[in-house]
């Protein structure tokens, strides 16, 4: 059983709640700071198109206090529609309260009831809070594969942690 979390699916309407939390995001991670105008492009090819993925904002007593991103794709191998985890946060002000598990563990819920094969994330080696979490809830090396990447010139290459 998931603890009670409230996640709520992100719409364009919520781009003003969204961007500052994605800032928030990347300027922890060590990523590269967008123009607002970009990083709303991007926001909306999930809000605006849910066949590719979905937002969900995470909020605490109502106030959106971080956000979970998913990404479809299809593999042949694990026997279907999959989705990687493209970004979770939580603010600090809000973590250690098991916002974070509790989303995921939701997500895992909601995935199983959308018939998804697999959900895939990627973590930095140099944290293992995030690690630890991600194995309790049963993310863990599958087939023996490590992610490796190809960014293409139309692509914004992240920074290194």
């Amino acid at each position: 059983d998931c603890p009670a979390v409230s996640l709520r699916l992100a719409c364009a309407d919520d781009l003003p709640v969204l961007l500052p939390l994605v800032a928030a995001y990347h300027a922890h991670e060590g990523i590269s700071a967008r123009p607002k105008a970009a990083l709303d492009h991007t926001l909306r090819g999930l809000l605006d198109h849910p066949e590719r993925g979905r937002i969900w904002l995470i909020e605490d007593a109502g106030t959106p206090v971080g956000y979970l991103a998913i990404a479809f794709g299809y593999s042949i191998e694990l026997g279907g529609r999959e989705a990687a985890i493209d970004e979770i946060y939580v603010q600090p002000a809000s973590r250690g309260q098991g916002l974070g598990r509790s989303a995921l563990c939701a997500l895992v819920d909601w995935a199983s009831g959308q018939g998804l094969v697999a959900l895939n994330l990627d973590v930095a080696p140099d944290n293992p809070g995030a690690r630890r979490l991600y194995a309790r809830q049963g993310f863990g090396e599958v087939l023996g594969y490590d992610l490796m990447s190809l960014l293409l010139p139309s692509g914004i290459p992240p920074q290194a942690h």
